[in-house]
């Protein structure tokens, strides 16, 4: 299997995938999109990992896409579905980044203004993301994959310049 195969077979099995998400969303603050993301990144494992080791490219994505499950989604009960560590959305700098990229724009609060006077320490790339997520733009607020959307790239690779971002600003 090659790798647009790989996106093929996802693609046709999307409703299998999203019914073996079900056990993870009470445990996570990821949407849909995200595990599909995964979802996607394990097929392109799976065709590699198919190739060097005799084993169907369909058990080498199961194997893989739970694998990295576990991994991303926080569980702090015994279950077993999800990781027992600290949920990422707990610890206090990623926190301080779902908090300002989930923020609703209300009246006491400016956006523009504050965007105006943190723009001087962004790059141009950062400017962007931050104004689409902020709602700066005509578009409202975008999520971090209508951003990606917009500037034609990766949901990763949005969440990255935002995260650089703020590391900047509090720098």
């Amino acid at each position: 299997m090659n790798f647009s195969e790989a996106i093929d077979w996802v693609k046709s099995n999307e409703g299998l995938i999203k019914r073996t998400l079900g056990k993870y969303y009470i445990y996570s603050p990821y949407d849909e999109e995200d595990y599909m993301q995964d979802a996607f990144e394990s097929a392109m494992a799976a065709v590699i990992k198919c190739q060097g080791k005799q084993i169907s490219f369909e058990s080498a994505f199961w194997q893989d896409f739970r694998k990295n499950l576990s991994l991303v989604t926080p569980n702090m009960n015994t279950s077993r579905y999800g990781s027992n560590s600290v949920p990422s959305f707990l610890c206090q700098e990623d926190f301080d980044i779902a908090a300002i990229a989930g923020r609703e724009a209300t009246p006491e609060l400016d956006l523009e203004a504050i965007f105006k006077k943190i723009r001087r320490h962004l790059t141009q790339r950062e400017r962007e993301v931050f104004a689409l997520a902020l709602g700066l733009t005509e578009k409202g607020s975008l999520t971090s994959y209508e951003v990606a959307k917009c500037l034609r790239c990766s949901p990763n690779n949005v969440r990255e310049v935002f995260c650089r971002a703020i590391e900047r600003i509090k720098r």
